[in-house]
């Protein structure tokens, strides 16, 4: 209790029922100067006076230690940004340009070699902290400067220098959540082993809520030795925390889940062949589910416009090696779904198959098959069939080479008509997918041959208007600018005005300060 806290305490419960207290309630530089004697009503009203004029005279304040000299950045080791990359940058501030942009401008003083101007740095660093897609290019360029003022705002601590071990085990055993988490991905990157080991000896004592994120970090140098701790945590009584292990597990190649899984859905699929007219594929949907298959993850995911069995089948085949089949069945993938698509359970087949796509290769060229066989099918098949994909099975773009991105586009686009029309929407749609999901630019002739088909046919079809913009707005960070400069011209020749006109006029800026951006790279510092 302070001592004016005391005094008051005293004037409420009276001098008689608290005799001889007045002098302990006042500091001892205020004591030495009060009179003494008198009774104790007066020894109070004098000691309240006193401290009343005390404190308005003002307290001596308490020695302020001086801080510890900041260390200064260290100097760069990266090269200075050139001056027409800054003054490009200081556009793409100051314009609000588009996200594709800002990504292809930190790439481009990747490739550079460069550090990013100090006078940006609070701008990107706030920028990036609200657009996390920006994070993974931003770190490459921060430079010495950028990460030392990182460690001045806790927002910023994204782009804090990796930690070594022993801050890592600082942060794992006394951290945020948040920064528990961080901790134990990038311990996972340099040990998985003593990363997951950490993890186990935690387990018991974590929060319900976090234990799902913290398994997540297992997808980290993920291997055979997790498997063990990973079965343990399918029988969580957390449902998220049983999701996130049958995630990882069906990951895992050759681990025992995917082995369970393959055993149930291997009699559900067989051929039936036929002398005259066409072999067909007869499904055996599952009867019944036990324990163990809900343990594995039957049953888990939803599947609207399934059936509750049928959905059975999506889950088994989506942890499941597609490999597997064109060996059994005796055809290959493109056969296979052929064949899925003529039987009354084309969905749940096309379905389970793309999921264990998705989930069966870490680099797409491992189901190249499968992959290219999934992608024909999706452009010949209508919108209820397409939907039956996952929704990220697209994400297998992202896993190619850009080697065999480009060669697959390529050839994908060199099988479609000459005149695009239509038919092609569906076309573009998928070209749309592979280019968000591509981070190097398309070689001079795919980008000429898409954008040239695209300007010259698809502006004129009905109701196209919108998939245009998108597709326009999505291929501006991929096509190679110089490969299209000359249709710039002969396109504002023919074009009207209104409709398409804008967003076209749009691309075409688009690209050509993505061309001055790369052009601003190759100039000194």
């Amino acid at each position: 209790m302070s001592d004016a806290s005391q005094l008051y305490s005293l004037l409420q419960i009276g001098t008689s029922r608290a005799a001889g207290a007045r002098r302990a309630a006042l500091p001892a530089e205020l004591e030495s100067v009060l009179p003494g004697g008198g009774d104790a009503e007066s020894q109070l009203w004098q000691s309240l006076g006193a401290w009343s004029l005390w404190t308005r005279a003002g307290l001596k304040p308490a020695a302020i230690p001086t801080p510890a000299p900041l260390a200064a950045a260290p100097a760069e080791r990266l090269r200075a940004c050139p001056p027409r990359a800054e003054a490009l940058l200081a556009r793409l501030l100051q314009g609000g340009q588009k996200t594709v942009l800002m990504l292809e401008w930190l790439r481009e003083l990747t490739r550079y070699g460069g550090h990013l101007p100090a006078r940006f740095l609070p701008n990107l660093l706030a920028l990036a902290t609200r657009h996390t897609e920006l994070r993974a290019e931003l770190t490459q360029v921060l430079g010495e400067r950028g990460r030392w003022l990182s460690r001045f705002d806790q927002a910023w601590g994204w782009a804090a220098p990796a930690a070594g071990h022993d801050d890592l085990q600082r942060l794992w055993e006394t951290g945020s959540l948040e920064q528990r988490l961080a901790a134990l991905a990038q311990w996972r990157a340099e040990d998985p082993g003593a990363a997951r080991d950490a993890l186990m000896q935690t387990w018991a004592s974590e929060a319900p809520d976090a234990r799902a994120q913290l398994l997540g970090c297992l997808g980290v140098g993920l291997g055979p030795d997790d498997e063990t701790f990973l079965e343990t945590a399918l029988d969580d009584r957390r449902k998220e925390v049983r999701l996130a292990a049958q995630a990882l597990l069906v990951k895992l190649p050759g681990s025992a889940l995917r082995q369970r899984m393959q055993a149930r859905a291997e009699p559900l699929l067989h051929v039936k062949r036929v002398l005259l007219g066409r072999n067909s594929i007869e499904v055996t949907l599952p009867e019944s589910i036990d324990k163990a298959a809900l343990r594995d993850g039957v049953g888990a995911a939803a599947h609207p416009g399934l059936g509750e069995k049928a959905g059975w089948l999506v889950d088994l085949l989506a942890a499941t090696d597609p490999r597997i089949w064109p060996a059994r069945l005796g055809l290959n993938p493109s056969e296979l779904i052929a064949m899925a698509a003529r039987s009354d359970f084309a969905h749940a087949l096309v379905r389970g198959w793309s999921s264990g796509a998705l989930r069966g290769a870490a680099r797409a060229h491992e189901l190249g098959e499968w992959t290219q066989a999934l992608l024909a099918f999706w452009l010949s098949s209508d919108e209820r069939m397409r939907q039956q994909y996952p929704r990220d099975f697209f994400e297998l773009f992202a896993r190619m080479t850009p080697a065999e991105l480009h060669a697959c586009l390529a050839d994908i686009v060199g099988a479609s008509r000459q005149t695009w029309g239509q038919a092609e929407r569906v076309l573009v749609d998928l070209l749309v997918h592979a280019a968000r999901r591509s981070s190097i630019i398309w070689p001079a002739a795919l980008s000429r041959e898409v954008i040239e088909r695209l300007l010259r046919e698809l502006p004129a079809i009905p109701g196209a208007q919108w998939e245009i913009k998108a597709a326009l707005d999505s291929f501006a960070g991929v096509v190679d600018p110089p490969a299209i400069a000359g249709l710039e011209a002969a396109w504002r020749a023919g074009a009207g005005d209104g409709g398409i006109h804008d967003s076209i006029a749009n691309f075409f800026d688009t690209v050509r300060f993505r061309h001055e951006m790369s052009l601003s790279f190759q100039e000194p510092a």
